[in-house]
């Protein structure tokens, strides 16, 4: 687990319509806990995740619901994805319904999912869940309601305080990752705002399962933040190229920044920057590992400054039970190449790496103890560079630089 991690309290109002509460279950894998969200004003709210099934998450869910003015219950709930830490609790959900509202014999919550029948862990009864496709919108509203499912476009009468969120496909971490950006708030600092799920976290860096998806879903994240200040902002500030897909924001006209509600950690006070930072430090991975198969050091032999060192690694590994991988905390500072591992500046294009012997160069003023966490991220990146014709995995399943390569 990272070292001197803030404290979180069990619970916390983090924004005008946005609750968090603690899934209960700090570790490791999960930093101070698994975040989850409890969204809107009125006596109907959205629950964004479940946590992994601790008791106390349920309590305080229980204790939170009845506080609000008046006592709220969970009109829906929407899972961001598979994995155990984020829908263990589903199972607490109708208990908690039927202590909380008047309800009819049987009734339970809506939960929905993308790609429902995506559970490898076997947690959830899949037969209940709701699909999320990308782009549905999610709606509360301040007023009371007696029939009618967060799901849908429901009317909202003049005066009520609505608040929505739009569903992003966002793959990568997991197939099935879901982001919410916030779509309308009677807050405006709010509309833009993204909840990133474990896309982004608020201390260190995610894991991947498919470096290519999460690397578009980043960009794709930054997008649709992007879009929604300069729509705000009346269109100014900003350029935006319909063919790259990219939007660039001109931060010398001060536009207001948005925030980011992560699966993990605290929030993030600029969506945009941290979701950059995420974006660059991928990118550098990429640069580091061709630069290891091509000279032996993780910098080109004309790079001014030095070699790219790694101070620090936060450990966010596999825990074997469906759970999250590596997250890495990381800053850099200059230092010889190659100090003390003999290893020349001279091209080696043609010299084949094993998985572990990158990271022995990449890492190598780490603890022996950390290359498996590292080795797990190393491995897909190099699996992206050979989908991208960068480099080759010959069939003794090492690695070498691809002619076709261009640093």
């Amino acid at each position: 687990m990272a070292q001197n991690l803030p404290q979180l309290p069990p619970w916390e109002q983090v924004s005008t319509n946005v609750i968090r509460i603690l899934g209960g279950n700090p570790g490791k894998f999960t930093l101070q806990g698994t975040n989850t969200y409890l969204l809107g004003r009125g006596p109907r709210r959205l629950l964004v995740d479940t946590g992994q099934g601790e008791q106390v998450w349920a309590d305080t869910l229980r204790s939170v619901l009845q506080q609000q003015s008046p006592p709220a219950t969970v009109a829906a709930c929407l899972l961001t994805h598979w994995h155990h830490d984020h829908i263990g609790g589903v199972k607490d959900l109708d208990a908690l319904s039927a202590e909380t509202r008047s309800s009819s014999p049987g009734e339970r919550v809506p939960v929905y999912k993308n790609q429902p029948t995506l559970d490898p862990d076997g947690l959830l009864d899949t037969d209940r869940l709701l699909e999320i496709v990308d782009g549905q919108r999610f709606r509360v509203s301040s007023a009371p309601s007696t029939s009618g499912g967060a799901g849908g476009d429901q009317n909202v009468t003049e005066g009520e305080e609505t608040f929505e969120i739009e569903a992003i496909h966002t793959p990568g971490h997991a197939k099935d990752h879901i982001s919410f950006l916030v779509t309308q708030s009677s807050d405006p600092d709010e509309v833009g705002a993204i909840f990133t799920a474990d896309n982004v976290l608020g201390h260190g860096t995610a894991v991947f399962e498919d470096l290519s998806a999460y690397l578009d879903s980043l960009a794709l994240m930054k997008r649709r933040v992007a879009e929604s200040i300069v729509a705000q902002d009346g269109g100014s500030g900003a350029s935006e190229g319909a063919s790259n897909n990219k939007i660039k924001i001109n931060v010398n006209n001060n536009i207001k920044k948005r925030r980011a509600f992560p699966g993990h950690g605290a929030v993030i006070d600029d969506a945009v920057a941290k979701i950059d930072e995420y974006i660059t430090h991928r990118r550098l991975r990429e640069e580091e590992a061709l630069n290891v198969l091509r000279f032996g050091t993780t910098t080109r032999p004309d790079a001014t400054g030095g070699e790219l060192v790694h101070d620090s690694i936060t450990t966010y590994e596999d825990d074997g039970d469906g759970g999250e991988g590596e997250a890495a905390s990381e800053t850099r500072h200059a230092s010889a190449a190659g100090a003390g591992l003999g290893l020349g500046k001279e091209i080696t294009s043609g010299k084949e790496w094993s998985s572990i012997e990158l990271v022995k160069v990449i890492y190598r003023h780490y603890p022996e103890s950390l290359y498996q966490p590292a080795e797990y991220g190393l491995l897909r990146v190099l699996e992206k560079l050979r989908l991208d014709g960068k480099v080759v995995k010959t069939p003794e399943g090492k690695w070498r630089i691809s002619e076709k390569a261009t640093l």
